[in-house]
């Protein structure tokens, strides 16, 4: 082999495992930021059965916006946010919520996730299911995959 042809090789090498190495750490980038989301899924979760309201209002950015399944306009901002759960969680004092087929896109700084949603609510009288279909926006800042746009509504024929 000559020369020239061993060095091409080695470059070739050689910018063929930097590449490597930097899917290597986008993959592992995205795959911290797949669980960081997931993680703040699961706090949602959990903050929803137990009613707390301080938690999942601080999961929404402050100048967030949501649309849900019990008013029919948009809410803005944190301090409607937190009047509508407030309100929620008073009326059912018996929540669950299960997280169905959810996929995140990440866009750099903001991740898409959608999927569905089994919403169940009770009081003293009543159970009441609710199966839905959601959208939520997230961006990252300061490290915390906060939700600046959440999406639910019922499925057709619910």
């Amino acid at each position: 082999m000559k020369k020239d042809s061993i060095s091409s090789m080695a470059a070739l090498a050689f910018f063929v495992g930097l590449m490597l190495v930097g899917q290597t750490s986008w993959a592992q980038q995205f795959s911290e930021e797949r669980e960081a989301i997931d993680k703040a899924r699961i706090s949602f979760i959990d903050d929803y059965a137990a009613g707390r309201v301080d938690a999942i209002v601080a999961a929404y950015h402050d100048d967030a916006t949501f649309a849900g399944t019990l008013q029919p306009f948009w809410l803005e901002g944190k301090g409607e946010i937190l009047d509508l759960w407030t309100r929620y969680f008073n009326a059912w004092p018996r929540r669950q919520l299960k997280f169905r087929q959810p996929i995140v896109r990440l866009y750099g700084s903001t991740a898409v996730e959608t999927g569905y949603m089994e919403m169940y609510m009770g009081d003293a009288n009543r159970n009441v299911t609710t199966f839905i279909r959601y959208s939520i926006t997230r961006v990252n800042e300061g490290g915390r995959w906060l939700i600046v746009n959440m999406n639910v509504s019922s499925l057709p024929g619910n």
